[in-house]
């Protein structure tokens, strides 16, 4: 049987890019109310689709964003933790609703349920913070290489190679 953590109501969640453009690694943190601290390890691709998901939720739930004054707002983390209770790299990750509540819920494993060697993982959080993350989401994944208006692909630095240009590109 998989260890499932379930950390319930989210305190704080964010993501995260580490690294240089083109060498980036990604991550969600996740700590709840009792102080249990989470760190998982995504793909960008599947951030991006992470966001997405939130940001057709939020849109379906007819969610408006009101910032709120600063006398008013949720008490925030300091400093994220540096020390992990579970630290794992993704492998599923499935998005839900509980309409009643308003909150979005989030499931990942860095396995197959059915491995006694998976790590579950399952907690929520409320659309304000879905629609804070989604922000979050969008700015560490515009945070990276610039794409090719030709053929989209992320260009470096040092130069790009495209396959639109098929070498009849004059250079500048």
């Amino acid at each position: 049987m998989a260890r499932t953590h379930d950390l319930g109501r989210l305190f704080y969640i964010s993501a995260e890019a580490i690294g240089e453009p083109g060498r980036r690694r990604f991550r969600l943190r996740a700590v709840n109310a009792a102080g249990f601290a989470a760190s998982m390890w995504l793909e960008k691709e599947q951030l991006s689709a992470l966001g997405d998901a939130i940001e057709t939720v939020l849109a379906d739930e007819g969610y408006e964003y009101v910032p709120l004054p600063p006398d008013d707002a949720p008490a925030r983390l300091a400093e994220p933790p540096e020390v992990y209770d579970v630290d794992i790299r993704l492998a599923q990750l499935s998005m839900g609703v509980n309409a009643e509540e308003r909150h979005i819920v989030l499931i990942a494993a860095d396995g197959p349920a059915e491995s006694d060697e998976t790590t579950g993982l399952t907690m929520e959080f409320d659309y304000r913070k879905g629609y804070e993350l989604r922000q979050e989401i969008a700015a560490v994944i515009a945070a990276g290489r610039p794409l090719c208006p030709l053929c989209t692909a992320p260009m470096d630095p040092g130069g790009h190679m495209c396959v639109r240009r098929n070498g009849h590109h004059r250079p500048d």
